[in-house]
């Protein structure tokens, strides 16, 4: 099973034959528009937002699947989906954006999310908490509750983790690689694109090569493949 999150950064239709090459199972993507839900072929795609040319938007290749009847769309914006394999809560992570942008009742805060979907994070079943967190240790500050120590921690206390940090052994914070390339300069690498998982058997996990994406998204995808 292969998992892509990617940040296309607008227009996913004319950059998706870039997410099929790939011949993922599941495509989590940021920033991408509103479009039927039978739009690509062999699929299904699933979207939320509020802007129907910057939303997030999920595609299940080949599997059924649904939107899970928890769904909270006042959290900004996490996108929970049921299929016949595995359970997936997909993230665009507003944080502290959404309440001014959206008002006093929205979140878009990771750790809300958590709260409100523990019950689907903490079932004995294969689960993926994956997307644009729009955070990093390295921006932690004192210890709010947001911060993202805070936010790995409880996400493994739920038995999840970070398949890239399991994957190649490297601490949070000193990443060899960047998922997102601020002003798309090489030279200015952070980490904040994640793909959490349990009960799965993680197999490989790569980030786009910068050459390869840039010219498409300031961000790169991250892909982890699972044994059966």
């Amino acid at each position: 099973m292969k998992i892509i999150t990617w940040n296309c950064n607008l227009n996913l239709v004319k950059k998706f034959e870039h997410i099929s090459k790939e011949s993922p199972d599941i495509a989590i993507i940021q920033e991408c528009e509103k479009l039927d839900e039978n739009y690509f072929p062999n699929s299904k795609y699933f979207w939320l937002g509020k802007n129907e040319k910057k939303g997030l938007g999920i595609i299940v290749f080949n599997h059924s699947a649904k939107v899970s009847e928890s769904l909270n769309e006042k959290l900004i914006y996490f996108l929970p989906i049921q299929t016949d394999i595995l359970n997936i809560i997909g993230v665009w992570a507003y944080n502290h954006r959404a309440a001014p942008k959206f008002g006093v009742d929205f979140s878009g805060n990771t750790s809300d999310a958590l709260t409100n979907y523990e019950t689907l994070l903490s079932s004995n079943s294969k689960v993926l908490f994956a997307g644009d967190f729009n955070n990093s240790v390295i921006w932690d500050k004192g210890n709010k509750e947001n911060n993202f120590l805070n936010i790995n921690n409880k996400l493994n206390s739920l038995g999840l983790k970070s398949s890239y940090h399991e994957y190649l052994n490297e601490k949070f914070g000193e990443e060899s690689k960047g998922t997102l390339f601020h002003t798309k300069k090489q030279n200015k690498p952070y980490f904040i694109d994640y793909i959490y998982y349990k009960e799965m058997n993680l197999s490989k996990v790569y980030v786009g090569q910068y050459d390869e994406w840039i010219s498409l998204s300031d961000h790169m995808p991250v892909i982890a493949e699972f044994k059966s």
